[in-house]
């Protein structure tokens, strides 16, 4: 008499009956439970805990919890020319200027130091700092030559104009910069006013501050949230 075969089954497609009956089926066949046991078995208790847990809930009356959204985490709410408005108080983005300071002597080097230095012990309100690596830009120069290229009428010149726009085209997809941006934050509008100005006297010496545009302001906001993600 041949043993009697296992006929497979998909587990996951398998309900609480289905389960018992070929539980029961391969356990008489078998006298040490093999893997195929073993699966139906944990899938059953699975069920059993899962249908456990959604009944005692039911009982307590609790809905499951909801994760947050990203408006409700962000504390931005909205961007105008001259700030940004947040759900407590206001801020603005200043690009910070930077210097070789590779390129300076011992003198120049200490007098730069000497004055970031007081402007941060004078200023003692709240500011934060940001360095962020920004896809170069060559969109000036690449309508400079585009502009070029229409006036060229020699070949060689043609060819050589050619290889320009491909060197910026490259550069802006493989070339970054850093650039450095401070962030200053206030309570309201007037109050930002006040210490904007402030920042900008105090940086004139050292790394001054320079204006930024909305679309800049958005971009900036956009990497700090979305660090994975290229402009």
């Amino acid at each position: 008499m041949q043993p009697l075969k296992l006929i497979k089954s998909n587990p996951e497609k398998l309900d609480e009956d289905t389960c018992e009956e070929e539980t029961e089926m391969v356990t008489k066949t078998n006298k040490k439970p093999n893997k195929m046991v073993q699966l139906l078995q944990k899938l059953k208790h699975q069920k059993k805990v899962k249908k456990e847990f959604q009944e005692d809930m039911k009982e307590q009356g609790k809905k499951p919890k909801l994760l947050k959204q990203t408006s409700d985490i962000l504390p931005f709410v909205q961007i105008h020319d001259d700030y940004i408005l947040l759900k407590e108080g206001v801020m603005d983005i200043f690009q910070v200027e930077t210097k070789n300071i590779h390129a300076l002597n011992d003198a120049d080097l200490n007098y730069l130091l000497l004055n970031r230095a007081q402007f941060l012990r004078s200023y003692f309100r709240s500011f934060k700092e940001v360095i962020l690596n920004f896809p170069t830009n060559t969109e000036v120069q690449r309508a400079y030559w585009v502009k070029k290229q229409q006036q060229a009428k020699n070949v060689s010149r043609l060819k050589y104009i050619e290889q320009k726009l491909f060197e910026f085209e490259y550069l802006e997809r493989e070339r970054y910069n850093r650039e450095f941006f401070m962030f200053i934050y206030a309570d309201d509008k007037e109050e930002l006013e006040d210490r904007k100005n402030d920042c900008r006297q105090g940086m004139q010496s050292s790394f001054p501050l320079r204006e930024l545009p909305k679309n800049k302001k958005e971009q900036i906001l956009f990497l700090l949230n979305n660090q994975n993600t290229q402009l």
